[in-house]
């Protein structure tokens, strides 16, 4: 299939499955289930695992993490070449996954962890598995040649992450040109909000200072700058005192602050900035999705959209098994309740 026509076969297909997918409003159907198994009911044709709730719910959602990942490979096959950031987004998987590898391969552990199957994609040789240097070779992971020790995994799950960051970056400069631009904005905007979070965790859970803050941040090119075009925004908040909102208040994204109350103590949630701003971000994706329709835009979209989608059957998945009440969990969601007039 020749691109435009696989443009257009995916645009269409992907937006049915959209159509049926558990977003915008429908996205409160997942809280409505009254158990596991309702809600796996809800989400696949297959019949319900007869096992105890606390292994249903790890079975759902590893089965919903399949589905979604079967289902993006299935759209990207239609491509005979598919585009570089297609293929980055689903690569994040592999990224993880070696980071799990790593993890039980220096506790000695024999069997290899549970990992999302993201071939014929993949970077990393699962087959081969103890053999880490074996299961990266050939491929950008291939300096993951050795066994860990426990001491040397947070430098190498930073590196990774710095690795993968870069290649999602990369992947934006050859995008297609009639999309380029909203995409490299949207991607682009989502890169730099993870450093400023990652940057608020570090400073308000290890109390790192802020030139310790800028060596564990991802950017774009080699070193430091300060103008990094994914690492600038961070950098810029260093400097601002934690719990001085006056530091704050004309910052971009301080809209999507909590709240400030005069004369009320007040200190920055980097929980309550990561919610309000992954509304924002997947608000957004859902805007594009039909705005360049025969481009990469669409899929891209559909990534994002799914993701979040899967995040909130998780969501849903283990306030059943906590006995959490729906409302609660829809909050914690970010899915607004839906009532019949």
């Amino acid at each position: 299939m020749d691109k435009s026509a696989a443009d257009a076969f995916v645009y269409a297909k992907a937006g049915g499955m959209l159509a049926k997918s558990f977003v915008g409003k429908r996205a409160a159907l997942l809280f409505s289930a009254r158990s596991l198994q309702e809600l796996w009911s809800l989400l696949f044709t297959d019949e319900v695992p007869v096992v105890p709730e606390t292994l249903l719910a790890r079975e759902l959602e590893t089965q919903a993490q399949s589905v979604f990942i079967r289902d993006y490979k299935q759209l990207i096959a239609n491509y005979d070449a598919p585009a570089p950031v297609l293929i980055a987004l689903l690569h994040s998987f592999d990224y993880d996954n070696i980071k799990e590898i790593g993890t039980s391969l220096s506790l000695g552990e024999k069997e290899m962890p549970a990992v999302a199957d993201i071939s014929p994609y993949n970077l990393i040789a699962y087959r081969k598995w103890p053999d880490i240097a074996a299961m990266t070779d050939g491929s950008p992971l291939a300096w993951y040649d050795t066994v860990p020790q426990v001491s040397d995994q947070q430098q190498n799950d930073y590196r990774l992450d710095c690795q993968y960051v870069r290649e999602l970056w990369q992947a934006c400069a050859v995008l297609s040109p009639g999309c380029r631009e909203q995409l490299v904005a949207l991607l682009k905007e989502k890169l730099r909000m993870d450093n400023v979070l990652w940057a608020l965790r570090l400073r308000i859970y290890y109390g790192m200072d802020g030139d310790l803050v800028r060596a564990n941040l991802a950017y774009a090119g080699d070193g430091m700058r300060s103008d990094d075009p994914l690492a600038a925004e961070a950098i810029q908040t260093l400097g601002w005192e934690l719990d001085n909102y006056e530091h704050w208040k004309h910052w971009k994204f301080a809209s999507l602050l909590n709240p400030h109350e005069d004369s009320v103590v007040w200190s920055v949630e980097p929980r309550w900035l990561a919610d309000a701003y992954k509304k924002r971000y997947v608000e957004r994706a859902y805007r594009l999705f039909h705005r360049f329709p025969f481009t990469e835009c669409p899929l891209v979209c559909w990534y994002i959209l799914k993701q979040n989608e899967l995040d909130m059957i998780r969501t849903a998945s283990e306030s059943l098994r906590l006995h959490v009440p729906a409302s609660q969990a829809m909050q914690t969601a970010g899915v607004r309740e839906v009532h019949n007039v």
